[in-house]
Parts: C-alpha cells; structure tokens; sequence
C-alpha cells in the first residue's frame, strides 16, 4: 500500500490530523497490508500510527536533516512476515548521500527511503516534487539508476499522472513496471471525494513480477476522509 496521510501541521479545519487519525489508522489496519509507504508523515503521526498498529516494524527519517526533521517517507511491514537486512534513504537531487540536499530547482526536500528485506526484495517509497518537473525528471532518472538488478517494489507519491513525460520517463523504461498503469480512480481529492481527481499515487515492480487487485480505497466516515489522497493498494507475487 502507498498513502499519502497529509502532513498533520497543515490547517485544514475540519480535515485536521486529529479528526482523522483514528481513520488513518483504521484504514492501515483493515487493509491487512503486509507492507505500507506512507508519504508527508511526521514524527508524531508516525508515533500516533506505530501504537495504532502493533504489529508492524518500522524504518523511518525525516528528510529535513535525516534524522528527526520533516517529513517522512515512512516504510511499515509486518514484523511476523518480513525481515529488514539493511534499510536507508537518499534524497532526490545530485547529490543524494547530503541531508536536505536540492539541486533541481525544487524548493521542498524531496527523498526516497528504502528497506531490503531476507524475503528477497527490496521496497522502495518516495515523494516527488508537485512544483517543479524538471525536478520529477530528474528524479525518475536518479530511480533508475539506483534500482537494483534483484526483485524490488517502488511505490509513493510521485505528484505526476501517467501520461506525463516525467513518470514516463520510469514508465516506459524496460527495466520496470508500472502497476498502478490499469487503474483510472483519482488518487488527490483534496478532501472532497470523487474519483476524478490526479492520478498521482502510483505502484511499480520490477519485471516479472505478477500482481493482482489493484485498490484504490475511497473510505470516508460522517463526511471525514482520513487523508486529502486515496490510499493505493494491490497485491504481488514474489
């Protein structure tokens, strides 16, 4: 599953991360995901989600100082199913082992956090620019050349539809498979529900992989969305 749970110091009313953490949670917890992404994740709605969910591992830093700071591109699996060998992140610019680091004209720290796994694959979840596209560009550039030859899995927030040239750019590339491709529900709906919002949040495999059900979970309770996107979800075989 990739969700992107909204950052919990934005003003948003009604929409605010108190009034929908509980459904944030429940959303996780019902999905049985063995494995989530989660994107604008700080440290308390990680904290708050982590005694939510018990049952899950974690690999987490913010992307501000690689540390504590910012905003998270979280990675959450099921201790009693998968097991991390090593885990990292690196930031999306041309210099992606600095803390912090922007290069591509790209106002906002952008990452992508890794965790590989003893099941023989390595899970991979980012969160692209939404400002700039040469920075997307460069970023999807940047992916390929740090995806690695054995099975793997990249998921995320990637902030460009399918028909853009910079997810193309990963899209089209013979060395990876665009899942989420078969799907035409809105993922951004900006708290207001609907289907016809940006297809922005998006599942990839490396080749040969199969898959199956791909969801996108439209859930709302009392008028209440647990994020401003759907979380994306499918099933793969490894």
């Amino acid at each position: 599953m990739t969700f992107n749970i909204r950052n919990g110091l934005a003003e948003d009313g009604p929409n605010s991360w108190p009034n929908r953490r509980h459904l944030a949670a429940k959303v996780i917890r019902n999905s049985g995901a063995d494995i989530i992404g989660l994107q604008e994740a700080f440290d308390f709605q990680f904290s708050f989600l982590l005694a939510e969910l018990p049952g899950y591992e974690h690999y987490s830093i913010g992307r501000d100082d690689g540390h504590s700071e910012g905003e998270h591109c979280s990675i959450l699996w099921k201790r009693d199913t998968l097991h991390q060998v090593k885990a990292g992140t690196f930031w999306l610019s041309d210099t992606p082992d600095t803390p912090g680091s922007t290069t591509w004209g790209n106002h906002i720290t952008r990452i992508c956090s890794w965790v590989e796994f003893e099941e023989g694959f390595t899970f991979f979840n980012t969160h692209w620019d939404h400002e700039t596209a040469p920075a997307r560009l460069n970023s999807a550039e940047l992916m390929l050349d740090v995806l690695p030859a054995t099975p793997w899995i990249l998921l995320g927030d990637f902030n460009a539809e399918p028909e853009w040239p910079e997810l193309q750019a990963l899209s089209q590339s013979e060395k990876v498979h665009l899942v989420t491709g078969v799907n035409q529900v809105g993922t951004f709906h900006s708290f207001e529900g609907g289907t016809k919002g940006d297809r922005i949040d998006h599942i990839f495999t490396s080749p040969g992989l199969s898959y199956r059900d791909v969801k996108v979970d439209t859930i709302s309770e009392g008028g209440i969305f647990p994020s401003d996107h759907y979380p994306v979800s499918c099933t793969v075989s490894m």
